[in-house]
């Protein structure tokens, strides 16, 4: 279970792990397999329960197993996004915790690396030292967050990277600037995780109507097959079950735009 729970998280305790971060999430070839494979059993059962023929069940699976992959991988993505800006989140603290101790900016970043724990923390500790490296090589430090911000795709490191480059040219109070700034970022990560939680319960609740015109049809199927008979012994029949496969993929496709709530 952990294992698995280490692939669908972005192998961000394991893979990302020693590895600079990537925007652009890769899938493993297990993950191809195994999405591929989940994605093809459900699209064959399903094209069987609506149209009663094999051939046109294996060519859903053909078609779910070469998609669903493509698509799963951009909800790695977003996950590997929410949980680098939560690891950043915890980093802040330990940033605007050296800052009010006097510390310059790039000691700042050296202090709060000595606060981390790389096992609460796996990217964000890696990522850290990759910064401290370059800060040592002489590379500004405005240079090194723009770089993690662009590699990450994260909008909160975006943002901070930018306000440390506006206060270098600008040559205002750093410490200041970067204390508020990493309050609002921290308020604002923290309300996408209680909207989140607020999302969990209607997000089981759409998954629940979304299988339901699948399990009522088997239902019927099961109980009553010569009532259905009709919907696949002619072509109206199969034109009326073609509709109601994509309306209920619409129906999916739907419910899971309106749960994206972006902020």
């Amino acid at each position: 279970m952990g294992k698995r729970r280490t692939e669908e998280n972005g192998g961000l305790a394991g893979e990302t792990q020693g590895k600079r971060v990537n925007r652009n999430y890769v899938l493993s070839i297990k993950q191809w397999i195994r999405y591929g494979g989940m994605a093809g059993c459900i699209a064959f059962g399903t094209a069987l329960i609506f149209y009663q023929n094999l051939v046109v069940g294996c060519i859903a699976a053909g078609c779910a197993a070469a998609v669903y992959p493509l698509y799963k991988r951009r909800d790695l993505e977003a996950k590997q996004q929410q949980k680098i800006a939560l690891e950043f989140k915890e980093c802040l603290y330990g940033l605007v915790a050296a800052l009010r101790s006097g510390r310059s900016l790039e000691g700042a970043f050296e202090a709060s690396l000595e606060d981390m724990d790389p096992e609460l923390t796996p990217v964000l500790f890696h990522e850290w030292q990759i910064i401290i490296g370059k800060l040592r090589v002489n590379q500004r430090i405005e240079d090194a967050l723009e770089d993690f911000a662009r590699r990450s795709g994260v909008e909160e490191i975006s943002s901070f990277a930018q306000i440390i480059q506006i206060c270098k040219r600008t040559e205002g109070n750093i410490a200041k600037v970067i204390e508020n700034t990493a309050g609002l970022l921290q308020e604002k990560i923290e309300i996408q995780g209680e909207v989140q939680v607020a999302l969990a319960k209607k997000k089981m609740e759409q998954k629940i109507l979304n299988v339901m015109p699948v399990a009522v049809l088997s239902l019927l199927l099961l109980l009553s097959p010569d009532y259905l008979a009709p919907l696949y012994s002619s072509f109206q029949g199969r034109m009326i079950m073609t509709v109601c496969a994509g309306l209920a993929i619409a129906s999916y496709c739907i419910s899971k735009r309106m749960a994206d709530i972006a902020i």
